[in-house]
């Protein structure tokens, strides 16, 4: 079969390099005219970012009619990729490639896809790549219709580049932010709201703060509603472009591979021995190990096990104080921090002096226990070796424990704790 050969459109060559400083998130983009058309995706993103709470520092290295391929050997690209610890690398293919026929795509676009996502993790196995899935034509690709019908029209074009960018993400384990996908929900929702600048292929103002916002809800993983609007859009449409980004994101998350998963940390002190010994309850979620940072000069590693998210750590402190106890929760790269001052003492059951509550009867015999000054909260009940045995919600100040052996529990509603018997 004869190899068809297509016209690209070059656009001029800028190069756009964002100064910000933050300490949340960090993103290169690498691309082109897509990338650094009205002042540029990166800092659209970042004054987005900025307005909702978060910070992000961004760089780019966007030329004109830029392949991956360029990319791939343009030293300032690599330079680029090698010089931080990247949270994310956008890599951004010229605007016709990827909806060629999937053959050419297979030999001109894949394998440089595949090169920088190699220099990407080879910097920092942590960094994640995304791919900057971009839109068809306003019309279609008119120059290279005659080669291949799928680009005659925008519906066409639009499918080929998302099929091409959804599978580098597939290949490279990477994600797909689906900006072009985008583009067509608001085309069909909304066809009033121009997307395109006057040439049918670079976004207008409204194409790239659709984009931004895109690329917001996938990092974030939530809507960019009520973020920064340019100027040149308004109220109106902006809440249109920020609810089309948020649909298309969160309606496939599994087809652009965006991990929304999210280690949490968090515990809190169950009781107290009447040796100044702290029972710690580790509540994180998603993590398969922690770090316990006691606040006395020691730390401790804890590993937990797939079938129990909460489990008990165990501390000895040299001496009644405050101290403030940090537990950093892992799993893969991701890691989250929780730090909480806590008093400890001896011979209480809770973590605060003033902090307990009291229920009645106790002992319990009759299978329900009242409760006072309990925070309205979800309570725990552990048995003696510190494993939980009941979760229940207070209801009318009371909770069922029917289910219950004899024995010894501690009761946990929110920050407060107190021993109970059952016979």
């Amino acid at each position: 079969m004869k190899k068809l050969y297509f016209i690209l459109t070059l656009c001029s060559l800028t190069l756009f390099v964002s100064n910000s400083f933050s300490q949340t998130k960090s993103i290169l983009f690498l691309g082109n005219s897509y990338t650094y058309y009205n002042g540029g995706l990166p800092t659209m993103l970042k004054n987005i970012a900025n307005s909702l709470g978060e910070t992000i520092e961004v760089e780019s290295n966007a030329l004109g009619g830029y392949t991956l391929e360029n990319h791939s050997t343009n030293s300032t690209s690599l330079e680029l990729i090698a010089s931080r610890n990247w949270d994310y690398v956008v890599l951004q293919e010229q605007s016709q490639k990827p909806s060629f026929p999937p053959s050419q795509v297979e030999t001109e676009v894949y394998p440089y896809s595949t090169v920088l996502c190699d220099s990407i993790y080879s910097n920092n196995t942590c960094t994640k790549p995304l791919f900057f899935m971009t839109w068809g034509y306003e019309n279609g690709d008119a120059s290279n219709c005659p080669y291949y019908t799928p680009l005659c029209t925008y519906e066409g074009m639009q499918w080929r580049l998302r099929q091409s960018y959804v599978e580098m993400a597939e290949a490279n384990n990477a994600w797909a932010v689906p900006c072009g996908m985008a583009v067509k929900a608001v085309r069909e929702s909304n066809p009033e709201i121009g997307l395109y600048y006057t040439d049918g292929s670079h976004p207008s103002i409204h194409g790239t703060y659709l984009a931004a916002c895109t690329f917001y809800s996938s990092i974030y993983h939530k809507s960019a509603a009520g973020a920064y609007i340019p100027t040149e859009i308004t109220a109106d449409e902006a809440a249109i472009l920020q609810n089309a980004a948020w649909a298309v994101v969160s309606d496939s998350l599994d087809i652009w591979r965006i991990d929304t998963t999210t280690v949490r940390a968090d515990f809190e002190p169950v009781f107290l021995t009447k040796s100044v010994t702290a029972y710690l309850m580790n509540y994180s979620e998603n993590s398969d190990s922690c770090l316990w940072i006691f606040g006395d000069g020691t730390q401790q590693m804890q590993y937990l096990s797939l079938d129990n998210n909460y489990q008990m750590m165990t501390h000895e402190y040299p001496a009644e104080a405050e101290y403030e106890i940090c537990l950093i929760a892992y799993k893969g790269c991701d890691e989250d921090m929780v730090c909480k001052t806590r008093y400890i003492f001896i011979s209480g059951v809770s973590e605060e002096p003033g902090k307990s509550f009291t229920i009645f009867p106790n002992p319990v015999k009759d299978g329900l226990i009242c409760i006072e000054n309990a925070d309205k909260s979800v309570c725990r009940i552990f048995n003696s070796e510190g494993k939980i045995v009941l979760k229940s919600i207070i209801t009318d100040n009371k909770i069922d424990i029917s289910d219950l052996n004899a024995g010894s529990y501690i009761l946990q509603c929110g920050s407060k704790s107190t021993k109970f018997v059952v016979e």
